[in-house]
């Protein structure tokens, strides 16, 4: 088998060659991409233009190489090598699997192995794609690095601009913050390097400065506040103030080159969070039985909650116009840690004097530890409601009945099931064809009823057609004993139930003393419904009135047994169904405008008498981000772009006035001052166009209102109406 390492070694070398090749044509694109992004970007720009290149490069190298696969080898050998008589594949395989000629034929081959190391199956280079890639690539290489700034300036980053040259101006050194945070916050004392921080609302920050050589004075700039001066210790530079709010600063000394502005940022002590734990409603109803009641509550504050609070009670009592309120006040200790309190107390409900109808109001009234002038909050309020009724209602849970919405089986459904029964008619036994035969009959029966309620039937139980029945052996009731001294009136005729309601009882007296009897509802009632019966078409109703007699034809096959006579009458009922569904409903137009006729005399002849045209003045808006969007386009850095002048000051009072609604407003005014003290540096400009891009005002999702009319334009509006 030592032959076959031998021969895969051209393998191995024609696709290294293969890979180097394609590295070799396409890397020349990719350094353009990479000059490119950093040019516009920079370093960020030119890795995220390179990196998709290099990946692309990677798998076609790898595609271009898997060609040279060991069917690619035998077939090259055997050309190549006269001597191996094209049986190059036999060297591949193991010499206990072949016998015979072929391993005669193997172990010739064998010997003669070594004149394969004098074959070259490498491809050859791409040298001519190769050498115009390259040129290409350095004539763009060298277009987009030399191109001119759209600012004009050179490229550098971040130098602070030095107002005074000479080897003896002073220099930072080193510079350190000590942090004391107020003394309720339980916060130690730390201390940092980086001048830029965030401290507790209150803190009180001291500057620890050193330069080299000593400048006669030193101090620290606020823009917007006091500056502070700073007083020399031996060799060390201190100063110190209270920040209470937000605050920008830069460290200024005789001869030292201008800094950049850094930031302090106070954290505003937040006001403690109350939270209903039990019960989990605010409304809760008071049960059967209880006489007491225990609220929990849990406060939670960033530096700590004073154990003592106060639950405020109220009573209710009354209702309506009498309503009485009842106010006290009692004091609950917390448990737990300081940051986060657990309040609770248990309420006698007859110490409180809870009634029925009342309700008991329960709130708790927390501060935190701030100071000087502590944060006072009140929870949420907690109602536990004694309902009027509740005596009423006592014991009668059990009774309570769980009402369920009703189901009926649609006719479709119903002719499914009734399929469904024929195919497996032979395999049940004849009861439990019955059996299954009246379950759909009831189904049907249910799904007749519904609509015949829909179309103004009676139900069936009730007072439904037919002939009733004795269901007891008790005797009929007497008649009623006279009430008043009117004569009584006739006994009416037995009649059907309704006789067929043309009549309900004929004609009833007239009340005693004068009182007027409403006789249908009385005596009477009424079958069609003006919300349902009487909405659809005459045909429409006569096609429901056929679907019920279908429907009617299918419930008595299938109560007998016999579904596939029944199938028939209950296809007929879904077809006259979806025909009443198709049936052309009524809409009722809108009324429009009432427009005058048109005057065809004057219509196309081009006279304007008496018409009046008014041209409105069209109002000048002048954008709220004028100001800022001018400066964004001013900060564009694409080669070729024809940048504006940068107004710094007018953009700075922009900054200033609408502080309120940015995002960081420290960011950019810090981000202003360093792009006017340094304004070569293209990060420094970048940086600013990227704050600038996020505190412009978002264009509004649905257009604006328009404009007040003038009085004419309102004239003609109310004239619409």
């Amino acid at each position: 088998m030592t032959a076959v390492p031998v021969l895969l070694n051209h393998q191995t070398a024609a696709r290294a060659r293969a890979g180097l090749d394609t590295v070799a044509l396409g890397l020349p694109g990719v350094l353009v991409l990479a000059a490119l992004g950093w040019r516009l970007f920079g370093v960020t720009g030119a890795v995220i233009a390179a990196l998709p290149g290099l990946i692309a490069l990677a798998a076609v190298a790898i595609w271009r190489s898997r060609r040279f696969d060991l069917r690619w080898l035998i077939g090259e050998l055997d050309a190549r090598i006269p001597r191996f008589e094209d049986s190059t594949a036999l060297l591949f395989r193991d010499r206990a699997a072949v016998a015979g000629l072929a391993a005669l034929q193997r172990d010739r081959l064998a010997s003669r192995v070594h004149e394969a190391s004098a074959v070259d199956l490498r491809p050859d280079w791409s040298q001519r794609p190769i050498l115009i890639a390259w040129a290409a690539a350095v004539s763009l290489i060298a277009a987009i690095l030399l191109w001119p700034s759209a600012n004009g300036a050179e490229t550098r980053t971040a130098a602070p601009a030095r107002t005074a040259a000479g080897a003896t101006a002073p220099v930072l050194t080193g510079a350190r913050l000590r942090i004391t945070p107020p003394a309720y916050t339980g916060l130690p004392v730390r201390e940092q390097t980086a001048l830029d921080a965030r401290v507790p609302e209150g803190s009180r920050v001291e500057w620890l400065i050193d330069f080299a050589p000593q400048p006669s004075s030193a101090g620290l700039e606020f823009p917007e506040s006091t500056p502070v001066s700073l007083i020399r210790d031996g060799r060390r530079w201190t100063g110190a103030r209270i920040v209470d709010r937000p605050l920008l600063y830069r460290i200024e000394a005789t001869g030292l080159a201008q800094q950049r502005l850094n930031r302090l940022d106070a954290v505003a002590d937040a006001a403690p969070v109350v939270r209903l734990v039990e019960p989990e409603s605010q409304l809760v109803q008071l049960s059967p039985g209880q006489t007491t009641w225990t609220p929990v509550f849990e406060a939670s504050d960033d530096y700590g909650v004073i154990e003592t609070a106060t639950l405020r009670i109220t009573v209710t009592k009354g209702d309506g116009e009498n309503i009485t309120f009842e106010q006290r006040s009692m004091p609950l200790r917390g448990q737990g840690a300081a940051k986060q309190l657990r309040f609770s107390t248990t309420l006698d409900l007859a110490r409180e004097g809870m009634a029925a109808g009342s309700d008991l109001i329960v709130q708790l009234v927390v501060t935190d530890n701030r100071a000087p002038e502590r944060q006072q909050v009140e929870g949420p309020s907690v109602i536990l409601r004694w309902p009027a009724n509740l005596a009423m209602a006592d014991g009668l849970d059990g009774m309570a009945m769980r009402i369920m919405p009703a189901y009926f089986a649609s006719q479709r459904q119903i002719i499914i099931n009734a399929e469904a029964l024929i195919a497996e008619r032979r395999r049940l036994e004849p009861r439990a064809v019955m059996d299954r035969s009246n379950v759909i009959g009831e189904e049907q029966a249910a799904l007749r009823l519904r609509y015949g309620q829909f179309m103004g039937e009676e139900a069936e139980g009730g007072g439904g057609s037919g002939i009733i029945l004795p269901t007891s052996d008790a005797p009929p009731a007497r008649a009623p004993l006279p009430t008043s001294d009117a004569p009584a009136p006739a006994q009416a005729p037995a009649h059907d139930e309704h006789d067929d309601h043309d009549d309900h009882g004929g004609e009833a007296a007239g009340g005693a003393m004068g009182s007027e009897v409403d006789v249908l509802h009385e005596f009477g009632h009424a079958h069609d419904t003006g919300e349902a019966a009487t909405l659809f078409a005459p045909q429409t109703r006569s096609a429901l009135a056929r679907a019920l007699d279908a429907m009617w034809s299918s419930e008595r096959e299938l109560r007998q047994g016999r579904p596939e006579q029944a199938l028939p009458f209950a296809n007929e009922a879904l077809e006259l169904l979806k025909e009443a569904q198709r049936a052309t409903r009524i809409f009722l137009p809108r009324l429009g405008n009432d427009l005058p006729p048109v005057d065809f005399a004057r219509r196309l002849t081009g006279k304007r008498e008496d018409i009046v045209a008014e041209n409105p003045e069209r109002p000048e808006r002048s954008p709220a981000d004028a100001v800022a969007a001018d400066a964004w386009r001013a900060l564009e850095e694409r080669p070729g772009s024809a940048s504006g002048a940068l107004a710094l000051g007018a953009l700075d009072r922009w900054a200033r006035e609408n502080g309120g609604r940015l995002a960081d407003p420290l960011a950019l005014r810090a981000a202003i001052d360093t792009v006017r003290n340094e304004p070569a540096c293209l990060d420094c400009r970048r940086r600013l166009r990227a704050l600038l891009w996020t505190a412009l005002q978002r264009p509004a999702s649905s257009p604006g209102r328009r404009e007040a009319p003038g009085a004419r334009g309102q004239r003609y509006l109310d004239a619409l109406r």
